[in-house]
């Protein structure tokens, strides 16, 4: 199938809040060391090294690509260059972002319930696009993502990472996500689906 953006959001406009560059930071820094910042550096693209060289503060804008830039720059500097750690930032962002209250909330609500919240809160990380869910069992699930612009399949990867763990941490096992529909191949949404059991 042939990639096509058109009718996409233009991904220059889309910000991001701090909150997601500072999961994936964290993750490179605890997985690979107090000096991965800086090997992240080496042959970072401009607008990824002006934010790495500051603070980046969890409440702040910051242009998307910037986070997706570094979703990329872990995997190539850490990894194989197959996207692979981009699912592992996801499922490390999940957990540490995740409070004792809301894992608590996770394991008596619905997850179903909570990934309908997440939704609502979609606007609070992401300038634009819509988080929303369907088709939900109890062996499984679909979320969607619409009018949105992931920029690279790096984004789609940390976010099936994200859901793989939330699930995961809601109390459900053998969990498996399976990314087969995506806006950058030109279909209407990013689609998840997830199995699982319990």
């Amino acid at each position: 199938m042939t990639t096509s953006t058109e009718g996409l959001p233009d991904p220059a406009t889309i910000r991001s809040k701090g909150f997601t560059l500072k999961g994936a930071l964290a993750f490179a820094e605890t997985r690979f060391g107090p000096g991965a910042r800086e090997r992240l550096l080496e042959g970072a693209p401009a607008e990824l090294a002006e934010v790495l060289r500051g603070t980046v503060l969890a409440s702040a804008w910051y242009p998307f690509t910037a986070q997706v830039a570094l979703y990329e720059a872990i995997d190539r500097t850490f990894g194989k260059g197959d996207l692979a750690l981009c699912r592992e930032v996801g499922r490390y962002t999940a957990e540490s972002e995740a409070s004792a209250l809301h894992k608590l909330i996770l394991k008596f609500a619905s997850l179903e319930a909570w990934l309908r919240a997440a939704g609502g809160m979609w606007g609070q990380y992401y300038s634009t696009g819509k988080l929303s869910t369907e088709s939900f069992e109890s062996d499984g699930g679909v979320v969607r993502i619409t009018r949105f612009h992931p920029v690279s399949k790096a984004f789609c990867k940390d976010f099936g990472g994200w859901l793989e763990k939330t699930a995961e941490i809601s109390g459900k096992r053998g969990v498996a996500v399976v990314h087969d529909e995506c806006l950058l191949d030109g279909r209407e949404a990013c689609v998840y689906r997830a199995r699982w059991r319990g």
